[in-house]
Parts: C-alpha cells; structure tokens; sequence
C-alpha cells in the first residue's frame, strides 16, 4: 500500500518535494566540495598566535593564501606586497587554472600535504610541494582535483617513492595528453 493512497495529491506531491529536498541537504553535507573544514582545523588564532600559524586558512581570514604560505615558512608575518609571497601569489593562480580550485584550498592541502609527510619523516615544503604538483597537472578538465593528486602523492611517498619518481608517475597519469 502506498503511503500517499488516502492523501489528496498536493499533500503527496508537497511531502515529495520536501524529502527530496532533505535528501540533497543530507547529500551535500556527505559529499561537498573539500572546501569546509573539520572542527579541529577550523579555530580563530589563540591568544598570543599569529593569524599566520593556524593550521587550516579559513574563508574569513585576512591574510591572502600567498601571504599565509610564505609567513608560515618564515614564521613571520609578510606584507602582500613582499616579493615571494607575490610570487607563491603567481603560482597558487597558475594551480588554480589547472586545478580549478581556490587558491585557498590548495594553499591548505599544500600545507596540509607538508605536515603529512613530516608526520612521516619526508620533508618537503608547501611552497615546493605546489610548484611539483602543478607543473604535473594536464589541460584543465582532464586532471583530477588538487586534492586528490595530493593523496596519490601522499600515498606514493609514504610507501617509499622518491620524490621525482613520485612526480613522475603522476605526470604519467595526469600529465598532458599526447
């Protein structure tokens, strides 16, 4: 028996779209973009820290991903107008052609990415980690996500890869096509 059987059909018909709604709400929170952060990333500086030392650059924060990338590294705060972070500014803009994510998002998985690989004893900085994994990257539309190069390097790295056999695999991969 079906459940709408003794409803007038625009009950049936607003119970549907209602359900179909909650569906895609509960969809959209399983599934997003990779753009959110979890509750432990996501936090305001602490007393005494520098807007530049969280983990994880939120939407709201003042500092330009460039600028956050390069004051991490140098454990001070950069202008924006500072020679290297208008470079990492220039090369966070070539990834985000590629990739197609915001620059944002992929300074927090190069920093994100550092920090893994440290975790494990492979040091490598974001700066150099997003100059590696853009230069592999294809035509756009035909790469994955900056996220997800970033796991298979991971991935590779900690199984024991070298550094340029790593990036060259994933050149192989997701490099252009010929």
């Amino acid at each position: 028996m079906s459940c709408f059987r003794h409803r007038k059909p625009n009950e049936a018909r607003a119970w549907t779209s209602a359900a179909v709604v909650a569906v895609l709400l509960a969809m959209a929170g399983l599934g997003g973009c990779g753009d959110e952060t979890s509750t432990d990333q996501a936090r305001a500086p602490a007393r005494g820290e520098a807007a530049y030392q969280v983990a994880w650059l939120e939407v709201s924060s003042p500092l330009s991903p460039a600028q956050w990338l390069v004051s991490r590294r140098d454990d001070q705060l950069k202008p924006i107008g500072d020679a290297d972070v208008q470079n990492v500014a220039q090369r966070l803009a070539t990834a985000n052609a590629r990739y197609r994510e915001s620059e944002r998002m992929i300074a927090n998985r190069t920093a994100q990415l550092s920090e893994m690989l440290a975790s494990r004893g492979i040091a490598e900085g974001p700066i150099a980690i997003l100059d590696d994994l853009t230069s592999i990257a294809g035509e756009i539309g035909q790469t994955e996500g900056f996220g997800a190069i970033s796991q298979h390097y991971f991935n590779l790295r900690v199984a024991d890869v070298e550094r340029g056999e790593a990036l060259d695999m994933l050149k192989t991969r997701y490099g252009p096509r010929r």
